[in-house]
């Protein structure tokens, strides 16, 4: 009795778990893999693609960023000399002590490696605070900014 009753229990679980089983065994249907495999390969290629953005708008933001801080460098320089002369802090100074002061702002300028700008305040220098040089100095810096800043 006990071996028909165990008999039975196996009997009803084998008809119980056989869909279960079935299904398990079959598997995915060759549609449904090739979709899922496909939008896969789809959305890889678009990871791809937007890792490829990423890259180019790292470099654009840098960019950006160089120039915002060159631009920034440049203002500075130019209220380091121009705020002392508008304020009338440099009226009161000895030759010796303006020839000081010059010699800090063109080590200031001289940082920007830009020959152009350096030669431009050593005219200012070499003509003494001459109003042309002092001109073509600020009219280059300031020309500069706005180019850098396009």
């Amino acid at each position: 009795m006990k071996k028909g009753i165990s008999l039975g229990l196996a009997l009803i679980m084998v008809v119980l778990l056989f869909p279960f089983l079935i299904s398990c065994s079959s598997g995915i249907s060759q549609d449904k893999y090739d979709k899922v495999n496909a939008d896969l390969t789809a959305a890889q290629v678009q990871i791809q693609k937007l890792q490829g953005d990423i890259t180019t708008k790292d470099a654009t933001l840098k960019s950006a960023n160089d120039k915002l801080a060159k631009a920034k460098n440049e203002i500075n320089v130019l209220n380091t000399i121009f705020i002392p002369a508008l304020t009338g802090e440099l009226n009161n100074k000895t030759q010796s002590e303006m020839m000081t002061v010059f010699l800090g702002w063109r080590d200031k300028v001289n940082t920007f490696g830009d020959p152009a700008l350096t030669a431009k305040f050593q005219a200012i220098i070499d003509s003494s605070g001459g109003e042309a040089a002092t001109m073509a100095f600020f009219q280059y810096i300031l020309e500069d900014i706005a180019k850098t800043l396009q």
